[in-house]
């Protein structure tokens, strides 16, 4: 499954499979852009932007629809409500941002209070379902700006459900392929795991950051797309402070396996 890289040729030695294995051994992995995913290409916008886009944008047209038409005054609010909370389940994917950071922490406070009451909004397939559900929300008026917020909802929504089941796929991957390589070692599930995120912690911050998570995930023949590191760094985020830390790691590793992210 997995193949040396050299210059830009594909040698055919399969990946010998250990406990562990030396950066010379792991470097031709992460400095070629071949193993990255295909998918990369296409999903060139992460989620969290055109989410955020479409948060905004949503309310901006619900606003509008309600200062020319108080006869669906119920429908309008509860669609300037969802996009609010729409653009504010995005803000913890923009912690890592030096000019947002500061912006962003008092709207993760409310995302962690949505997220609380209603779980099913933590995940990406559910979050898919809230953007349907405001789509539809949107087509209360019927005017041109309506259907165009419809159709980039509906967009939007099946990218999270193509992503979601893209990045829950890899993970299980993920997953196995750990497991596997576990097995020829003494030490217990947990401790391996443990020892292969001190092994990632490359500036031995006592965390993991997306660009290491997706290291990790190509030195196991796994590689994500940028689209699928943010869905999978949010899925491992659990405290949504914009970090993965050993704790995260280690509960991840121990929850069932999902079809979907």
């Amino acid at each position: 499954r997995r193949y040396w890289f050299d210059n830009r040729k594909h040698i055919d030695q399969p990946f010998e499979r250990r406990s562990t294995y030396t950066m010379d051994e792991i470097s031709p992995l992460l400095d070629k852009k071949e193993v990255l995913s295909q998918c990369e290409k296409i999903f060139y916008f992460t989620l969290g932007t055109l989410a955020l886009a479409g948060g905004i944008g949503s309310t901006t047209i619900a606003s509008l629809n309600l200062l020319t038409d108080f006869t669906n005054f119920p429908l309008h609010a509860y669609a300037i409500f969802f996009g609010l909370v729409i653009t504010v389940l995005e803000a913890n994917r923009f912690l890592a941002h030096p000019h947002l950071a500061e912006y962003m922490k008092n709207a993760v406070k409310f995302q962690m209070l949505i997220e609380e009451y209603a779980r099913l909004f933590a995940t990406t397939w559910g979050r898919a379902l809230l953007y349907l559900f405001e789509a539809f929300l949107l087509l209360t008026s019927g005017g041109w700006m309506d259907w165009l917020g419809f159709l980039y909802m509906v967009t939007l929504a099946v990218f999270a459900i193509l992503l979601a089941m893209s990045t829950g796929k890899k993970l299980n991957s993920l997953k196995d392929v750990m497991k596997e390589m576990s097995r020829g070692t003494s030490m217990n599930d947990v401790e391996f795991i443990q020892k292969k995120f001190d092994d990632w912690d490359k500036d031995n911050s006592g965390h993991i950051d997306s660009a290491e998570l997706r290291d990790l995930c190509i030195a196991c023949g796994i590689p994500l797309s940028g689209a699928e590191a943010e869905v999978a760094y949010n899925i491992l985020d659990t405290d949504r402070n914009g970090k993965i830390d050993k704790k995260e790691f280690v509960v991840w590793w121990k929850t069932q396996s999902r079809a979907w992210a």
